[in-house]
């Protein structure tokens, strides 16, 4: 993998997506703060503790398709909620990651 500045394994984007979360609570359509193929963030206070698995469905409005995935809350406080991704099957991992180049347009 090419070294980035970022100097994550799998570099965050800011993507237009949102996420129904199911854990604990029930958040729908939940606006992402970032993405990457390794999970993603929500800004604002968080409404899971760490450690809570959850699952989701991350909805691309621009590709008007759904993903659903799950994972762990990593992160937990008054400014963000962190959730790395688990156990996706390779068909997940590569429809996310097909996803996320959709979403970013076009190669310039």
């Amino acid at each position: 993998m090419p070294f980035t500045h970022d100097a994550r394994y799998h570099p965050r984007l800011r993507i237009h997506a949102n996420a129904d979360v199911i854990g604990s609570e029930v958040v729908l359509s939940r606006t992402l703060d970032d993405l990457s193929l390794g999970g993603c963030k929500f800004s604002g206070p968080a409404w899971e503790p760490q450690g809570t698995p959850v699952e989701m469905v991350i909805s691309f409005p621009e590709l008007a398709e759904d993903l659903p995935l799950q994972g762990v809350v990593v992160r937990s406080s008054k400014s963000d909620m962190a959730i790395r991704f688990e156990d996706l099957s390779e068909e997940q991992f590569g429809a996310l990651r097909n996803h996320i180049q959709a979403s970013q347009g076009p190669a310039n």
